[in-house]
Parts: C-alpha cells; structure tokens; sequence
C-alpha cells in the first residue's frame, strides 16, 4: 500500500493502518485450505501476486473473460470449500446474497433459452492475490455476472470495495 494520490502525490494519513483488534484467521485459514483443495493446475490459475494489476480486471457482463478458477472446474469437495471462504469472509446476509445472485443467474439462463455457455450458476471465479498471511497484504477476488467481491487484508484490517451485486431478471 502507498496511498491514495488525486494528483498523482500521495494523500498522507488519509487511511493510516493500524489495528482493529479483529481476528481476520478465520479467512486466512479459509483461503489456505480453498488453495490446498485446488489442484496444481488449478492454483497456477488461480494465484497471482499482491501487486498484480489482475485486481483491478472484473467487470459485470458475462461476456468478460475471467482469470482464476471457476466454480464449473471444481468438484463438489472444492466448490464447498470455496464456500467456506466466503462462509469465512462475508456477513451471512452478505453470504445470503451473494449464493441468490448465484441461483438467479442459472434462471437467467434458463430464461434465454438454456445458454449456459453464458449464464449459470457456477459461472463465477475465484482468484488469490498474494500469499494468505497474517502480516502481509494478501487477498481474493469473486467474480461473475453480477456479483463481484474484492476483499484485501492486511493484518487485521479488511478492506472489502469494489463490490457490486445484481440480479436480473
């Protein structure tokens, strides 16, 4: 992190980080045990570096082309551990959400004449940025029609934008 810059010099003091005296392990945990579930191939897919600019790539469209591993590549032992990572990291109402955009996005297919090849419920991705660590900046990304999540860490301190959630119809 070097700041937030309007004009191209960094801002100081605008977000200092310090602790909040919340335990982020349970997603940290979480996060390791999705990667360890991933085959090879898989976390190759999957994992980039914390200053990667992949952070910046998602979009809402279902015709973006996704990094990571999706929910369709995984097996069901993968898929509930993926779960458990957002189980981890969202509030159960945000959990909550997050799976009905899911389950909506398979009627949306349903409703234009079964594409699945665009719409489905497990058309959504999982990428890692960085190493999940107590101490080091690290984080993941969700992404898929209509529902996008970015959630960093650094210690114990979560920084969880940019977000969106949708549903159509």
């Amino acid at each position: 992190y070097k700041g937030i810059s309007a004009n191209g010099t960094i801002e100081p003091g605008l977000f200092p980080i310090r602790s909040t005296g919340v335990s982020t392990e349970p997603v940290r945990k979480a996060a390791e045990n999705f990667l360890a579930a991933l085959t090879k191939e898989q976390r190759g897919k999957t994992m980039f570096p914390v200053e990667d600019p992949e952070w910046r790539k998602w979009m809402n469209q279902h015709f973006y082309i996704r990094q990571g591993v999706s929910f369709l590549e995984m097996t069901g032992a993968q898929r509930d551990v993926a779960f458990q990572l957002l189980h981890a990291a969202l509030s159960a109402k945000g959990l909550k959400l997050t799976r009905d955009i899911m389950h909506l996005n398979q009627t949306l297919g349903e409703l234009n004449n079964n594409d699945f090849e665009q719409y489905g419920e497990w058309r959504y991705y999982i990428t890692v940025m960085g190493k999940p660590s107590a101490t080091e900046p690290w984080g993941f990304q969700l992404d898929g029609h209509h529902a996008i999540v970015n959630y960093f860490v650094l210690g114990d301190q979560v920084v969880m934008t940019p977000f969106f959630a949708g549903s159509e119809p």
